[in-house]
Order: structure tokens, then C-alpha cells, then sequence
């Protein structure tokens, strides 16, 4: 009877030093700014590649040194420093496939990311055309433009503007999107994206987007010009206490004025 009372102990201390063991810092991917990691448990098994916020055996990724090679865990409030040990019996440490150019023309073709950035340009340019329109007011007036020549300069100016915004949403720059997704998410990572927009929800979300993105701004457009209102009025506030705070001081710092002279008998 001791005996079996024993080896339940041993079993049981066992399985609570596994549970707590700290993981191993087995290896480490560059993804651009990005980084992904792989841990291992005490039984050398791989977790698969993690991201910071990630969690793994009861830790959480929390920081990444990469001078020093150095991942921050946390665990029930406490913090965990493990250092990068390549080749730590890790089993069957799992190794990502980069993506190509390919890959993520694919995605934006499943996204129809032309179509949204189309939509995104749309927006801006309605958004702007108000505020445009009385830039260009000002500006004429400003160079005096003749009545007869004001619509000729209201559509070089239109030109400009469309100009400028399809330069910044047109072809070249989802172009480099793509390149810059193909740098940053590896071959899975972009598949699974793909395989989301491709469903019935991922095509709900691209279609139903600029709805939410209106929506957004009608709400959030009053918060701002609200928070304007307040800044402005605590600039005027801090400027007021400035000046008395300076008037102040140079009343303290006036030279006493000199006493009356004496009346003559």
C-alpha cells in the first residue's frame, strides 16, 4: 500500500513538473517587421509557428529582443525570459513555405482588391470634394480668375485631383501590395485568407465593406469635430493662464514706486 501511495506521488509530481516546465525557444522566422517562433515542450514536441500574442503550454508570447535572440513569456501575471536554442530535440519542427507573388495575386483576385480599392477611391474623393471645391474657390479668387476661365481651371484642377488619387490606389500600387503580402505571410497564411474571402461570409464582408465604412464615418465624424471643440478650448485656456500667469510675474517684478514727496509747509 505504501508503495502504490508512493508511485502515485512520483506519478503526480511528475505530471505537475511537465506542466509547469518552461518551454524551449526552438527557432525563429523573419517575416519583414514580423516574426514568428517555434516552441517546444519538455517531451521535444513542436508547438507550430507562433506569433507575439499567441499562447502556448500556459504562456503567452508577450516581446521579442532580436539583438539578444530573446522571447518575453507571461505566465499568471509573471514574466519569462527564454533565449533561442536551435536543435533542441525539437520533433518534426514544422517549416513554413514562403509565399509568392503568385500567392497573394491570387488573394486579391478572390478579394476583388481592385474593385475595393475602386470603391475605397470613390469614397475618398466624395469625402474630399466639398472640402476641394472650397479650396479652389479660395484659389481662384486669389489669382483672380475671369469668370468665362473659372470652369477650364475648376476641371485642370478636378484632373489634378483624380490624377493624384489614382496614382496612389491605381495599378502600380496594388502591385506593391501584393509584393509587400507576399514578403510578409507565408504560403499558408495567404491560402487561408484566400479560402475566407472565398466563402460566403469573406464575399459578405468585401461587398458590404464601404456600407460599414459610411456608417463609420457618420459615426465617428461628430466625436471628432466634438474632440476639435475641446482641444480648441483648452488651447484657449492654457493660452489665458500663460498670459496671467506672465502678467503676474512681471507685477511682482516692477521696481516699487517711489513714495510721495513731503507737502510744503
Amino acid at each position: 500500500m505504501e508503495l502504490k501511495a508512493l508511485f502515485l506521488a512520483v506519478l503526480t509530481a511528475s505530471a505537475a513538473l511537465a506542466a509547469d516546465s518552461i518551454p524551449l525557444f526552438n527557432a525563429v522566422l523573419n517575416m519583414g517587421k514580423d516574426q514568428r517562433f517555434v516552441l517546444a515542450d519538455a517531451a521535444g514536441t513542436a508547438s507550430g509557428w507562433l506569433k507575439l500574442g499567441d499562447a502556448y503550454a500556459g504562456y503567452t508570447l508577450k516581446s521579442y529582443e532580436a539583438a539578444a535572440s530573446t522571447l518575453t513569456l507571461e505566465r499568471d501575471g509573471k514574466t519569462t525570459k527564454i533565449t533561442l536554442v536551435n536543435g533542441a530535440g525539437v520533433k518534426d519542427a514544422p517549416v513554413p513555405t514562403a509565399a509568392t507573388m503568385a500567392d497573394a495575386q491570387e488573394l486579391f483576385r478572390v478579394m476583388r482588391f481592385d474593385e475595393m480599392m475602386g470603391k475605397i477611391l470613390d469614397q475618398q474623393k466624395k469625402a474630399m470634394g466639398s472640402a476641394m471645391q472650397q479650396q479652389m474657390n479660395q484659389r481662384m479668387a486669389q489669382l483672380k480668375i475671369a469668370e468665362e476661365d473659372k470652369p477650364a481651371f475648376m476641371a485642370m484642377q478636378q484632373k489634378l485631383f483624380d490624377d493624384s488619387m489614382n496614382a496612389a490606389m491605381g495599378p502600380d500600387m496594388i502591385a506593391d501590395m501584393a509584393k509587400i503580402y507576399s514578403e510578409v505571410f507565408t504560403k499558408d497564411e495567404i491560402g487561408s485568407m484566400a479560402a475566407f474571402y472565398g466563402t460566403v461570409g469573406g464575399q459578405a464582408l468585401i461587398d458590404k465593406q464601404p456600407a460599414v465604412q459610411q456608417k463609420m464615418m457618420a459615426v465617428m465624424m461628430p466625436r471628432i469635430m466634438q474632440s476639435q471643440a475641446k482641444v480648441q478650448q483648452t488651447m484657449r485656456d492654457f493660452t489665458a493662464e500663460l498670459a496671467a500667469k506672465h502678467a503676474a510675474a512681471a507685477g511682482n517684478s516692477a521696481p516699487p514706486a517711489p513714495a510721495p514727496a513731503p507737502a510744503k509747509p
